[in-house]
Protein backbone atom coordinates (compact mmCIF):
# COMPACT_ATOMS: atom_id res chain seq x y z
CA UNK A 1 0.00 0.00 0.00
CA UNK A 2 3.20 2.21 0.44
CA UNK A 3 3.49 2.88 -3.53
CA UNK A 4 -0.11 4.78 -3.57
CA UNK A 5 2.25 7.26 -1.97
CA UNK A 6 4.24 8.05 -4.66
CA UNK A 7 3.95 11.78 -5.98
CA UNK A 8 2.73 13.11 -9.37
CA UNK A 9 6.23 14.91 -9.73
CA UNK A 10 8.01 11.52 -9.78
CA UNK A 11 6.15 10.35 -12.64
CA UNK A 12 6.28 13.76 -14.56
CA UNK A 13 9.61 13.51 -14.33
CA UNK A 14 10.57 9.95 -15.62
CA UNK A 15 7.80 10.94 -18.45
CA UNK A 16 9.34 14.10 -19.60
CA UNK A 17 13.38 12.99 -19.00
CA UNK A 18 13.14 10.05 -20.83
CA UNK A 19 12.41 11.43 -24.17
CA UNK A 20 14.99 14.57 -23.90
CA UNK A 21 17.55 12.18 -23.34
CA UNK A 22 16.92 10.09 -26.31
CA UNK A 23 16.16 12.98 -28.82
CA UNK A 24 19.08 15.91 -27.79
CA UNK A 25 22.57 14.97 -27.07
CA UNK A 26 23.94 15.50 -23.95
CA UNK A 27 27.45 14.75 -24.58
CA UNK A 28 29.93 16.67 -26.37
CA UNK A 29 30.50 13.51 -28.64
CA UNK A 30 28.47 10.18 -27.98
CA UNK A 31 27.01 10.45 -24.65
CA UNK A 32 28.59 8.20 -22.33
CA UNK A 33 26.76 4.90 -21.13
CA UNK A 34 28.03 5.99 -17.90
CA UNK A 35 25.75 9.64 -17.74
CA UNK A 36 22.79 7.54 -18.96
CA UNK A 37 22.98 4.89 -16.10
CA UNK A 38 23.32 7.46 -13.71
CA UNK A 39 20.60 9.33 -14.98
CA UNK A 40 18.04 6.31 -14.86
CA UNK A 41 19.25 5.46 -11.08
CA UNK A 42 18.48 8.94 -10.51
CA UNK A 43 15.12 8.59 -12.30
CA UNK A 44 14.48 5.29 -9.58
CA UNK A 45 16.07 6.24 -6.36
CA UNK A 46 13.22 9.73 -7.10
CA UNK A 47 10.23 6.88 -7.09
CA UNK A 48 11.96 5.12 -4.22
CA UNK A 49 12.34 8.12 -2.39
CA UNK A 50 8.33 8.37 -2.62
CA UNK A 51 7.71 5.32 -0.38
CA UNK A 52 9.80 6.09 2.46
CA UNK A 53 8.31 9.58 3.52
CA UNK A 54 8.29 9.07 7.43
CA UNK A 55 10.08 12.53 7.95
CA UNK A 56 8.54 14.91 5.69
CA UNK A 57 11.41 17.47 5.73
CA UNK A 58 14.28 15.14 4.83
CA UNK A 59 11.67 13.55 2.38
CA UNK A 60 11.66 16.59 0.24
CA UNK A 61 15.33 17.68 1.28
CA UNK A 62 16.62 14.44 -1.21
CA UNK A 63 13.75 14.90 -3.51
CA UNK A 64 15.04 18.38 -4.61
CA UNK A 65 18.80 17.22 -4.46
CA UNK A 66 17.75 14.16 -6.90
CA UNK A 67 16.10 16.96 -9.24
CA UNK A 68 18.43 19.25 -8.99
CA UNK A 69 21.45 16.48 -10.26
CA UNK A 70 18.56 15.34 -13.14
CA UNK A 71 18.23 18.96 -14.35
CA UNK A 72 21.86 19.06 -14.31
CA UNK A 73 22.90 15.82 -15.81
CA UNK A 74 20.28 16.60 -18.73
CA UNK A 75 19.49 20.05 -19.53
CA UNK A 76 22.65 21.38 -18.22
CA UNK A 77 25.06 18.69 -20.18
CA UNK A 78 22.61 19.47 -23.22
CA UNK A 79 23.48 22.93 -23.00
CA UNK A 80 27.12 22.39 -22.79
CA UNK A 81 27.42 20.36 -25.48
CA UNK A 82 25.23 22.79 -27.68
CA UNK A 83 27.86 25.05 -27.34
CA UNK A 84 31.04 23.01 -27.27
CA UNK A 85 29.41 20.97 -30.56
CA UNK A 86 28.80 24.35 -32.26
CA UNK A 87 32.10 25.52 -31.56
CA UNK A 88 34.04 22.19 -32.97
CA UNK A 89 31.68 22.81 -35.85
CA UNK A 90 30.70 25.73 -37.31
CA UNK A 91 29.25 28.97 -36.35
CA UNK A 92 25.86 28.25 -38.14
CA UNK A 93 25.15 24.50 -36.19
CA UNK A 94 21.84 23.82 -34.31
CA UNK A 95 21.79 27.06 -33.82
CA UNK A 96 18.65 30.24 -34.39
CA UNK A 97 19.51 33.08 -36.07
CA UNK A 98 19.13 35.47 -33.45
CA UNK A 99 22.14 34.44 -31.08
CA UNK A 100 24.52 34.80 -34.95
CA UNK A 101 22.56 38.28 -34.93
CA UNK A 102 23.43 38.98 -31.03
CA UNK A 103 26.67 37.60 -31.51
CA UNK A 104 27.83 39.71 -34.11
CA UNK A 105 26.27 43.14 -32.56
CA UNK A 106 28.28 42.57 -29.69
CA UNK A 107 31.44 42.87 -31.72
CA UNK A 108 30.40 45.80 -33.65
CA UNK A 109 28.71 47.41 -30.03
CA UNK A 110 32.37 47.18 -28.33
CA UNK A 111 34.15 48.48 -32.04
CA UNK A 112 31.74 51.68 -31.60
CA UNK A 113 29.07 50.59 -34.67
CA UNK A 114 25.62 51.00 -33.83
CA UNK A 115 24.17 47.94 -33.97
CA UNK A 116 20.69 48.94 -35.29
CA UNK A 117 22.10 51.08 -37.88
CA UNK A 118 24.23 48.92 -40.10
CA UNK A 119 23.74 45.52 -42.30
CA UNK A 120 24.66 42.04 -40.79
CA UNK A 121 25.86 40.83 -44.90
CA UNK A 122 29.70 39.53 -44.50
CA UNK A 123 28.63 38.09 -40.86
CA UNK A 124 27.92 34.33 -40.08
CA UNK A 125 24.35 35.44 -40.17
CA UNK A 126 24.78 35.09 -43.85
CA UNK A 127 25.46 32.33 -43.70
CA UNK A 128 22.85 30.34 -41.55
CA UNK A 129 20.16 28.55 -43.47
CA UNK A 130 17.16 30.90 -44.06
CA UNK A 131 15.34 30.37 -47.05
CA UNK A 132 16.58 28.47 -50.41
CA UNK A 133 14.84 31.84 -52.14
CA UNK A 134 14.43 34.70 -49.73
CA UNK A 135 17.10 37.02 -48.31
CA UNK A 136 17.06 36.74 -44.36
CA UNK A 137 15.23 40.11 -43.68
CA UNK A 138 17.48 39.98 -40.53
CA UNK A 139 20.28 41.14 -42.49
CA UNK A 140 19.27 44.38 -42.62
CA UNK A 141 17.74 45.22 -39.25
CA UNK A 142 18.69 44.31 -35.32
CA UNK A 143 15.17 43.30 -33.83
CA UNK A 144 15.66 43.14 -30.12
CA UNK A 145 16.08 45.73 -27.90
CA UNK A 146 19.25 47.02 -26.47
CA UNK A 147 19.45 45.17 -22.67
CA UNK A 148 19.86 41.74 -24.82
CA UNK A 149 22.90 42.99 -25.77
CA UNK A 150 23.97 45.01 -22.77
CA UNK A 151 23.70 42.08 -20.27
CA UNK A 152 25.44 39.60 -22.58
CA UNK A 153 28.57 41.61 -22.19
CA UNK A 154 30.10 40.62 -18.98
CA UNK A 155 29.66 36.86 -20.62
CA UNK A 156 31.27 37.92 -23.72
CA UNK A 157 34.59 39.55 -21.95
CA UNK A 158 34.65 36.55 -19.07
CA UNK A 159 34.02 33.60 -21.73
CA UNK A 160 36.79 35.10 -24.88
CA UNK A 161 39.04 35.54 -21.94
CA UNK A 162 38.87 32.11 -20.48
CA UNK A 163 37.60 29.60 -22.95
CA UNK A 164 38.25 31.99 -25.82
CA UNK A 165 34.96 32.27 -27.46
CA UNK A 166 31.75 33.23 -26.62
CA UNK A 167 28.47 31.44 -27.11
CA UNK A 168 25.23 34.14 -26.95
CA UNK A 169 23.05 31.40 -25.60
CA UNK A 170 25.46 31.60 -22.13
CA UNK A 171 23.70 34.53 -20.82
CA UNK A 172 20.83 32.63 -21.78
CA UNK A 173 20.88 29.43 -20.04
CA UNK A 174 21.93 31.19 -17.36
CA UNK A 175 18.51 33.35 -16.97
CA UNK A 176 16.49 29.51 -17.54
CA UNK A 177 18.65 28.16 -14.28
CA UNK A 178 17.67 31.83 -12.57
CA UNK A 179 14.35 31.12 -13.04
CA UNK A 180 14.72 28.25 -11.08
CA UNK A 181 15.98 30.34 -7.97
CA UNK A 182 13.03 32.72 -7.84
CA UNK A 183 10.46 29.36 -8.39
CA UNK A 184 11.88 27.71 -5.39
CA UNK A 185 11.28 31.31 -3.81
CA UNK A 186 7.62 31.74 -4.70
CA UNK A 187 6.39 28.57 -4.26
CA UNK A 188 5.62 27.21 -0.66
CA UNK A 189 4.22 23.82 -0.97
CA UNK A 190 7.33 21.76 -2.07
CA UNK A 191 5.45 19.06 -3.99
CA UNK A 192 3.74 21.92 -6.42
CA UNK A 193 7.17 23.60 -6.07
CA UNK A 194 8.99 20.70 -7.86
CA UNK A 195 6.06 20.18 -10.43
CA UNK A 196 6.51 23.85 -11.20
CA UNK A 197 10.27 23.19 -11.48
CA UNK A 198 10.34 20.24 -13.40
CA UNK A 199 7.46 21.55 -15.98
CA UNK A 200 9.56 24.81 -16.13
CA UNK A 201 12.41 22.90 -16.73
CA UNK A 202 11.31 19.79 -19.22
CA UNK A 203 8.57 21.73 -21.24
CA UNK A 204 8.86 20.08 -24.58
CA UNK A 205 7.20 22.96 -26.31
CA UNK A 206 9.45 25.47 -25.19
CA UNK A 207 12.88 23.68 -24.05
CA UNK A 208 14.11 22.81 -27.70
CA UNK A 209 13.68 26.06 -28.67
CA UNK A 210 15.70 27.02 -25.51
CA UNK A 211 18.88 24.80 -26.43
CA UNK A 212 18.93 26.48 -30.20
CA UNK A 213 18.75 29.95 -28.55
CA UNK A 214 15.44 31.58 -28.92
CA UNK A 215 14.87 34.27 -26.90
CA UNK A 216 12.28 34.31 -24.95
CA UNK A 217 13.24 32.84 -22.03
CA UNK A 218 16.24 35.15 -21.73
CA UNK A 219 13.31 37.77 -21.26
CA UNK A 220 11.17 35.97 -19.19
CA UNK A 221 13.96 35.56 -16.62
CA UNK A 222 13.54 39.21 -16.22
CA UNK A 223 10.25 39.53 -15.82
CA UNK A 224 9.68 36.57 -13.66
CA UNK A 225 11.67 38.66 -11.50
CA UNK A 226 9.48 41.62 -11.46
CA UNK A 227 6.50 39.78 -11.10
CA UNK A 228 7.87 37.97 -7.87
CA UNK A 229 8.92 41.52 -6.50
CA UNK A 230 5.47 43.08 -7.56
CA UNK A 231 4.28 39.85 -5.44
CA UNK A 232 6.33 40.72 -2.47
CA UNK A 233 4.91 44.42 -3.00
CA UNK A 234 8.73 45.28 -3.09
CA UNK A 235 7.89 48.06 -5.97
CA UNK A 236 10.67 49.37 -6.60
CA UNK A 237 12.78 45.70 -7.31
CA UNK A 238 9.83 45.01 -9.92
CA UNK A 239 9.89 47.90 -11.76
CA UNK A 240 13.25 48.06 -12.62
CA UNK A 241 13.30 44.05 -13.31
CA UNK A 242 10.14 44.62 -15.21
CA UNK A 243 11.71 47.55 -17.14
CA UNK A 244 14.98 45.30 -17.99
CA UNK A 245 12.43 42.59 -19.28
CA UNK A 246 10.94 45.45 -21.57
CA UNK A 247 14.92 46.74 -22.65
CA UNK A 248 14.98 42.46 -23.91
CA UNK A 249 12.25 41.92 -25.98
CA UNK A 250 8.68 43.60 -26.89
CA UNK A 251 6.63 40.16 -26.39
CA UNK A 252 6.15 41.36 -22.92
CA UNK A 253 5.30 45.22 -23.81
CA UNK A 254 1.38 43.80 -23.90
CA UNK A 255 1.47 43.68 -20.30
CA UNK A 256 1.92 47.04 -20.08
CA UNK A 257 -1.55 48.62 -19.51
CA UNK A 258 -2.10 46.05 -17.24
CA UNK A 259 0.94 46.49 -15.14
CA UNK A 260 -0.33 50.08 -14.99
CA UNK A 261 -4.34 48.57 -14.46
CA UNK A 262 -2.52 46.44 -11.46
CA UNK A 263 -0.73 49.30 -9.49
CA UNK A 264 -3.55 51.67 -10.02
CA UNK A 265 -6.30 49.50 -8.64
CA UNK A 266 -4.67 48.47 -5.77
CA UNK A 267 -4.03 52.01 -5.02
CA UNK A 268 -7.71 52.78 -6.24
CA UNK A 269 -8.47 50.28 -2.98
CA UNK A 270 -7.51 52.43 -0.15
CA UNK A 271 -6.80 55.74 -1.75
CA UNK A 272 -9.02 58.79 -3.85
CA UNK A 273 -8.93 58.59 -7.86
CA UNK A 274 -6.15 61.86 -7.20
CA UNK A 275 -4.28 60.02 -4.75
CA UNK A 276 -4.11 56.81 -6.25
CA UNK A 277 -2.95 58.55 -9.29
CA UNK A 278 -0.43 60.05 -7.98
CA UNK A 279 1.02 57.44 -6.63
CA UNK A 280 0.60 54.99 -9.52
CA UNK A 281 2.62 57.18 -11.18
CA UNK A 282 5.28 57.57 -8.38
CA UNK A 283 5.59 53.79 -8.51
CA UNK A 284 6.21 53.33 -11.94
CA UNK A 285 9.30 56.20 -11.86
CA UNK A 286 11.35 52.92 -11.53
CA UNK A 287 10.03 51.25 -14.46
CA UNK A 288 10.24 54.25 -16.46
CA UNK A 289 13.72 55.51 -15.36
CA UNK A 290 15.39 52.14 -16.03
CA UNK A 291 14.17 51.40 -19.33
CA UNK A 292 14.62 54.87 -20.37
CA UNK A 293 18.49 55.06 -19.61
CA UNK A 294 18.71 52.05 -21.48
CA UNK A 295 16.96 52.79 -24.65
CA UNK A 296 17.56 56.45 -25.49
CA UNK A 297 21.35 56.39 -25.51
CA UNK A 298 20.25 53.96 -28.84
CA UNK A 299 17.74 55.86 -29.77
CA UNK A 300 19.36 59.21 -30.32
CA UNK A 301 22.54 57.37 -31.55
CA UNK A 302 20.40 57.21 -34.86
CA UNK A 303 16.32 57.50 -34.32
CA UNK A 304 15.42 55.76 -37.67
CA UNK A 305 17.69 53.10 -37.21
CA UNK A 306 16.22 51.90 -33.89
CA UNK A 307 12.94 52.60 -34.47
CA UNK A 308 12.97 50.80 -37.78
CA UNK A 309 14.59 48.14 -36.50
CA UNK A 310 12.66 47.40 -33.25
CA UNK A 311 9.17 48.68 -34.25
CA UNK A 312 8.65 49.13 -38.03
CA UNK A 313 10.15 45.84 -39.07
CA UNK A 314 7.87 43.72 -36.92
CA UNK A 315 4.87 45.65 -38.22
CA UNK A 316 5.71 45.36 -42.37
CA UNK A 317 6.70 49.39 -42.63
CA UNK A 318 10.24 48.97 -43.77
CA UNK A 319 11.42 47.63 -47.10
CA UNK A 320 12.94 44.81 -45.74
CA UNK A 321 10.17 43.80 -43.15
CA UNK A 322 9.30 40.55 -41.55
CA UNK A 323 7.64 38.54 -43.55
CA UNK A 324 3.63 37.76 -42.91
CA UNK A 325 4.29 33.99 -41.67
CA UNK A 326 3.70 31.25 -38.92
CA UNK A 327 0.25 30.24 -37.75
CA UNK A 328 -1.72 33.16 -37.70
CA UNK A 329 -4.33 35.08 -38.86
CA UNK A 330 -2.28 36.57 -41.17
CA UNK A 331 -1.27 33.28 -43.03
CA UNK A 332 -5.69 32.88 -42.76
CA UNK A 333 -5.85 36.02 -45.10
CA UNK A 334 -3.08 34.40 -47.32
CA UNK A 335 -4.49 31.76 -47.98
CA UNK A 336 -7.65 32.97 -48.89
CA UNK A 337 -6.27 35.61 -51.26
CA UNK A 338 -6.88 39.19 -49.49
CA UNK A 339 -2.83 38.61 -49.34
CA UNK A 340 -0.97 38.19 -52.27
CA UNK A 341 2.78 39.06 -51.09
CA UNK A 342 3.63 37.96 -47.58
CA UNK A 343 6.31 40.45 -47.68
CA UNK A 344 3.72 43.69 -48.33
CA UNK A 345 2.25 45.61 -45.59
CA UNK A 346 -0.93 45.08 -43.92
CA UNK A 347 -2.85 46.70 -41.64
CA UNK A 348 -2.90 44.48 -38.85
CA UNK A 349 -2.83 46.89 -36.02
CA UNK A 350 -6.43 47.59 -36.57
CA UNK A 351 -7.34 44.19 -35.80
CA UNK A 352 -5.30 44.03 -32.58
CA UNK A 353 -6.33 47.15 -31.44
CA UNK A 354 -10.26 46.12 -32.51
CA UNK A 355 -9.92 43.05 -30.32
CA UNK A 356 -7.60 43.78 -27.67
CA UNK A 357 -8.87 47.16 -26.18
CA UNK A 358 -12.75 45.71 -25.63
CA UNK A 359 -11.10 42.62 -24.37
CA UNK A 360 -9.14 45.19 -21.80
CA UNK A 361 -11.62 46.64 -20.84
CA UNK A 362 -13.76 43.97 -20.10
CA UNK A 363 -11.22 42.92 -17.62
CA UNK A 364 -11.05 46.03 -16.23
CA UNK A 365 -14.95 46.00 -15.53
CA UNK A 366 -15.31 43.01 -14.62
CA UNK A 367 -12.34 41.72 -12.58
CA UNK A 368 -10.72 44.30 -10.99
CA UNK A 369 -11.67 43.81 -7.65
CA UNK A 370 -9.78 40.58 -7.81
CA UNK A 371 -7.05 41.56 -9.23
CA UNK A 372 -3.97 39.74 -8.34
CA UNK A 373 -0.39 38.85 -9.29
CA UNK A 374 -1.71 35.81 -10.46
CA UNK A 375 -4.48 37.05 -12.59
CA UNK A 376 -2.16 39.94 -14.32
CA UNK A 377 -0.19 37.05 -16.05
CA UNK A 378 -2.75 34.99 -17.15
CA UNK A 379 -4.57 37.66 -18.36
CA UNK A 380 -0.83 38.85 -20.23
CA UNK A 381 -0.76 35.49 -21.77
CA UNK A 382 -4.80 36.04 -23.07
CA UNK A 383 -3.52 39.80 -24.74
CA UNK A 384 -0.13 38.45 -25.52
CA UNK A 385 -2.17 35.58 -27.87
CA UNK A 386 -4.61 37.84 -29.72
CA UNK A 387 -1.75 40.01 -30.18
CA UNK A 388 0.33 37.75 -31.51
CA UNK A 389 -2.17 35.85 -33.41
CA UNK A 390 -3.54 39.06 -35.19
CA UNK A 391 0.12 40.46 -35.98
CA UNK A 392 2.40 39.51 -39.07
CA UNK A 393 3.62 36.08 -37.50
CA UNK A 394 2.67 34.03 -34.95
CA UNK A 395 5.66 31.26 -35.47
CA UNK A 396 5.89 27.78 -33.02
CA UNK A 397 8.23 29.64 -30.92
CA UNK A 398 5.34 32.16 -29.58
CA UNK A 399 2.82 29.21 -29.30
CA UNK A 400 5.72 27.56 -27.07
CA UNK A 401 6.57 30.82 -25.20
CA UNK A 402 2.73 31.31 -24.01
CA UNK A 403 2.37 27.53 -22.30
CA UNK A 404 5.12 28.82 -19.95
CA UNK A 405 3.28 32.19 -19.22
CA UNK A 406 0.17 30.18 -18.65
CA UNK A 407 1.69 27.85 -16.46
CA UNK A 408 3.31 30.52 -14.80
CA UNK A 409 -0.69 31.87 -14.02
CA UNK A 410 -1.53 28.25 -12.89
CA UNK A 411 1.25 27.88 -10.29
CA UNK A 412 1.41 31.07 -8.90
CA UNK A 413 -0.32 31.63 -5.38
CA UNK A 414 -3.67 32.45 -5.26
CA UNK A 415 -3.61 35.69 -3.02
CA UNK A 416 -1.31 38.18 -3.43
CA UNK A 417 0.49 39.56 0.26
CA UNK A 418 -0.63 42.51 2.08
CA UNK A 419 1.06 45.68 1.94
Amino acid sequence: MQFLKISFSSILLFILVVPFIMTYRIGPGETPYWLFGLIFVALIGNLLVDVYRENIKKYFFWKQIILGFIILATIGMAFYSSIVVRHQTAPTYMIHDIILQQESAIRFLIHGKNPYATSYFGTPLEQWNYSATDVNPALYHFVMEPFYLLFSLPFYFVSTRTIGFFDGRMPLFFLFFLIFFYIAKLIRDPEQRMLFIILMAFNPSQLGYTLEGRSDIFMFGFLLAGLYYLYNNRNLLSGIFIALAFAVKQSVWPIFPLYVWFLYAKNRQSLSINKALAKTIKLLMPFTIVFLSITLPFYFWNQKAFIDSTVLYLSGSTPNSYPISGYGFGMVLQSLGFIKDTNSYYPFIFWQLGICMPVLLYFYFTIKKSLSVKLLIFLYGVILFIFWYFSRYFNNSHVAYLTVVFMTAYFWPEKDLKK
